[in-house]
């Protein structure tokens, strides 16, 4: 089987995709990915052959303002629906061009995108390509019989206040996103397409008329009860990044206080401001009994080593969270997807606090499931930590639903799930 691997150029939608990639290439299936410069790197160095972009140009968040300086400027919505736009409609036109064009030289039995991936749209639409969809947790949605509007980390609204609070909040996100949506319409339009609405846009590449599959990334069992999910979506449990083989093994500080250690991390994107979480999380750690692992990204790390020289406190740049994870006590995160996914497969408990990015959504999941404390604030006190900590560390129910979750994540076969969904549906598909 050919796959086509395509995704937007950030480290949420383009990680859970690595393993997959490389299993699928391993066992035998001719895999590529579809990348700008900086992502082939990272794709290259998972053995997978690139097709690079041509026409499209690569859009990070490290590059952004040099792109598009007026981008500086900007504050509050003008700013959200900037990036809206930006990072994901007006690349949509050059990547399809580049898609149709590979399609000639490779061509694909399967494309397989994140759900931002919009150009997958009008390859599903224009190639006769089948296309199937990465989606998670907290996708952004507004349909369902009792929608919740994504990116404000909203609970279901179960009272007049709640539904109120999201009418307002869905008026907002339906505001900041018009240029986004006229941009991608005008690349439908050029197509002969017919537009989409500004409600049916944030998730019209996981639609039963664009995406033969939806591979879930995660559990219902993390979600909300009554929450949207594709009626030909498949749950594929933690689908966690390719992890090369440990080189190196973990320091003795860690192995000698396994089960007294606290882990933090502020993401891979969001992590140049160590106020937000790291120093709040040093600040009600250190100098205690229990040994604090502060995962920098690699931002700002000699910076902190000099501010907190502190016994308890260990400041590295990078460090394997598999090895790290079965000695640790607690996780204090911003909720990146994937770091929660592999805390919960090593059964560890989380203290949470991220609100943007997508992460509130996430978080308001994990609190309302009882597998976490959600601080809810982007820029939580070292007090709010430490008292956060305390209840999560003291909250015995919670650990007895994290190791259920544990558990239940155990049994899947994330990357067996999406072989069999692909080569199924390719099959069936045949057989019309």
């Amino acid at each position: 089987m050919r796959i086509l691997v395509a995704t937007v150029p950030a480290a949420g939608h383009f990680n859970p995709l690595t393993g997959p990639a490389v299993r699928l290439a391993e066992r035998g299936h001719d895999v590529r990915w579809y990348a700008g410069p900086e992502y082939a790197t990272r794709v290259e160095r998972l053995g997978l052959e690139v097709i690079p972009y041509a026409a499209a140009t690569e859009i990070t968040a490290d590059n952004v303002n040099a792109l598009f300086p007026e981008r500086q400027k900007l504050k509050g919505p003008r700013a959200i629906e900037f990036d809206a736009d930006v990072f994901f409609s007006r690349p949509v036109g050059a990547q399809f061009h580049d898609i149709r064009d590979a399609r000639e030289r490779f061509p694909f039995d399967a494309l397989l995108i994140d759900g931002a991936f919009y150009a997958g749209y009008l390859a599903a639409k224009l190639l006769d390509v089948p296309v199937f969809t990465m989606g998670s947790i907290a996708a952004p949605t507004l349909r369902g019989s009792n929608p919740i509007t994504p990116f404000f980390g909203l609970r279901p609204a179960r009272t007049f206040v709640g539904k109120v609070v999201n009418r307002i909040a869905r008026a907002m996100l339906l505001s900041a996103s018009r240029k986004a949506v006229e941009t991608f319409n005008g690349f439908l339009a050029e197509e002969g397409l017919p537009p989409v609405t500004v409600e049916n846009y944030f998730d019209c590449t996981q639609q039963p008329d664009v995406a033969r599959r939806v591979f879930n990334v995660g559990l219902p069992e993390l979600d909300f009860p009554d929450a949207y999910v594709p009626p030909h979506t498949a749950w594929v449990g933690a689908l966690l990044p390719h992890r090369p083989r440990a080189t190196a093994s973990l320091g003795p500080r860690i192995v000698e206080r396994s089960g007294h250690v606290v882990v933090v991390s502020q993401g891979t994107v969001d992590n140049h401001d160590p106020r937000k979480l790291m120093i709040p999380a040093i600040d009600a750690f250190a100098g205690g009994d229990r040994l604090l692992v502060v995962v920098t990204g690699g931002v700002g790390t000699d910076d902190l080593r000099a501010r907190y020289p502190h016994d308890n406190v260990l400041i590295e740049d990078f460090v394997d969270f598999d090895l790290l994870f079965p000695h640790t006590e607690l996780y204090v995160t911003n909720g990146g997807l994937g770091g929660v996914l592999l805390a919960l497969s090593h059964g560890v408990p989380l203290l949470v606090a991220g609100t943007r990015e997508g992460k509130g959504d996430i978080n308001v999941r994990l609190a309302y499931r009882g597998l976490a404390v959600d601080l809810r604030s982007e820029t939580p006190s070292a007090r709010a930590v430490a008292h956060g900590a305390e209840r999560v560390l003291k909250d015995s129910e919670m650990k007895a639903r994290i190791a259920a979750v544990r558990a239940t994540l155990a049994e899947y076969d994330s990357v067996g799930i999406i072989e069999r969904g692909l080569l199924d549906s390719l099959t069936a598909k045949g057989s019309e």
